[in-house]
């Protein structure tokens, strides 16, 4: 009889009970030739668990089996093939409907018979209730292990490296976290910062460059703020509901503090609730600019003309949406008068204006700031460590000095263009009245910096043009309604 040998094992159960693929083989073959059969071939899947039937060595048997090359099917124990009750039903049929014999060279088994049938799905049974008690005891462990504040396993993520089964700060990629937070609060999006931490040469844990889902990943990771998250997610990694998350605060160095982290969640649900093609617009206002007569959004679009000597204009015009279907009277509003009307709005200094101002300073201000924080505290560290081995006798006197040296070379000299911009602007108020210079900003910033500073500050404003001259073309425009975020 032409014979299927299918071997499995698993990391548990060759840990437990010993079943190593050499030595199911080595039954297996003395059993074939015990039996006087022919071996049609050996199927291993190795370190595969027997939970569904997504094996790839047991899809080439089934394969085999329907192709009509094989008799028997011969396993060293039931349980090496399946461990649920239906994928058994359901292999038994498909041998059976491909007059495939199958048997386990440990058990005795008989399903031609009603009494051998039952007889199999009991110790089917056995064997799923066996994998599922084990599963909910490795589950319950991991609880307790998280209740008590200890982390249950696993690669330690980006930014922190494992010591003793505890997450401490990986130095230099505690730094690329810290600052894929910062741009985010910037106004950056998740692909933008992938591509600035690739240019800069910094890759993942297993390497790979940084990408979008990678970035956003990372920025949702309680991880960061010093939280431990278990539960987050199933087997499938689809995630499970909030209630069933189970979160323990300060369990680890936090390279990011709660307050940041807590503003990147609620900027990233706000950018959410936007469509994906307004936040990758290149139209300074798309998703801000509503139409004052109806409420509808306008879209921006492009229009090129030539003059008469031969020049090629183009200007940006945005159109109220409701305008295809004759719905509503607005006219075409030009980008440049857009821009004009919502900067002679910012100049009049408005209580929102201001605050606004303020926000978009200290995010700017601080990313640099707490980079510089983190690596003198980082310093700090170490000279601590090389003083604590100094004084315990495990390091001489001049190794210790030649550390400090060291330390001393790697310190941040001060900024001398920092004191310079601080001297220029020597009170908050100046500052203050520099950064609502919304001019200025304007002239020296660049389209994708307009972009920014208009999604961050701007959460809605309604526009039209004037109507002292019915039908000119170009008309000034007027802000009927501008709101702050």
């Amino acid at each position: 009889m032409r014979t299927a040998v299918y071997i499995r094992v698993s990391t548990e159960d060759q840990a437990r009970e010993g079943f190593s693929i050499p030595a199911q083989r080595e039954k297996l073959l003395s059993y074939v030739h015990s039996q006087d059969w022919t071996l049609s071939k050996l199927y291993v899947d190795e370190g595969v668990s027997a939970k569904d039937t997504n094996r790839p060595a047991l899809a080439e048997l089934l394969q085999d089996v329907r192709s009509g090359k094989i008799d028997v099917v011969l396993v060293y124990r039931l349980d090496r093939l399946t461990r649920s009750v239906l994928d058994l039903y359901q292999l038994l049929q498909e041998f059976e409907r491909c007059s495939v014999h199958f048997k386990s060279c440990t058990e005795v088994y008989d399903t031609t018979t009603a009494m051998g049938r039952l007889f199999i799905t009991l110790v089917a049974a056995l064997a799923q209730w066996e994998r599922e008690n084990l599963a909910e005891r490795v589950k319950l462990g991991m609880e307790q292990m998280v209740k008590e504040r200890k982390r249950p396993g696993g690669p330690p993520p980006f930014g922190y490296v494992l010591v003793d089964g505890a997450l401490q700060l990986h130095p230099g990629e505690a730094g690329t976290v810290h600052t894929m937070f910062e741009q985010y609060l910037q106004g950056a999006s998740p692909r933008q910062i992938a591509e600035q931490a690739n240019s800069l040469g910094a890759r993942g844990k297993n390497g790979a460059p940084w990408c979008a889902s990678a970035v956003l990943r990372l920025l949702k990771n309680p991880v960061y703020y010093g939280a431990l998250r278990w539960n987050h997610a199933d087997s499938t990694q689809r995630q499970n509901p909030p209630e069933d998350w189970l979160l323990e605060e300060s369990t680890h160095p936090a390279i990011v503090d709660e307050h940041t982290f807590l503003q990147v969640q609620q900027k990233i649900r706000d950018r959410s609730s936007r469509h994906p093609r307004v936040l990758a617009s290149s139209f300074l206002y798309s998703g801000l600019l509503y139409c004052s007569h109806c409420g509808s959004p306008m879209r921006g679009k492009v229009t090129r003309s030539q003059t008469d000597a031969g020049n090629k204009n183009a200007h940006i015009y945005y159109v109220c949406s409701a305008k295809h279907d004759a719905s509503c009277p607005s006219v075409a509003l030009r980008e440049d008068r857009v821009e004009k009307a919502l900067l002679q709005q910012l100049m009049q200094y408005p209580k929102e204006s201001r605050e606004a101002a303020a926000t978009v300073q200290s995010a700017e201000g601080s990313s640099q700031q707490q980079v510089e924080a983190h690596k003198e505290k980082t310093l700090s560290q170490k000279r601590k460590r090389w003083e604590d081995a100094y004084e315990n006798g495990l390091i001489s006197l001049d190794v210790f000095r030649s550390k400090l040296h060291e330390l001393t070379s790697q310190a941040i000299p001060p900024s001398p263009a920092k004191a310079e911009a601080e001297s220029t602007v020597p009170d908050s108020t100046n500052k203050e009245s520099f950064l609502t210079n919304w001019d200025m900003i304007w002239n020296f910033a660049t389209r994708e910096e307009k972009r920014q500073l208009t999604t961050q500050l701007i959460a809605r404003m309604e526009a039209q043009a004037c109507s002292q001259i019915a039908h000119q073309r170009n008309r000034e425009v007027i802000l009927t309604d501008l709101q702050f975020r």
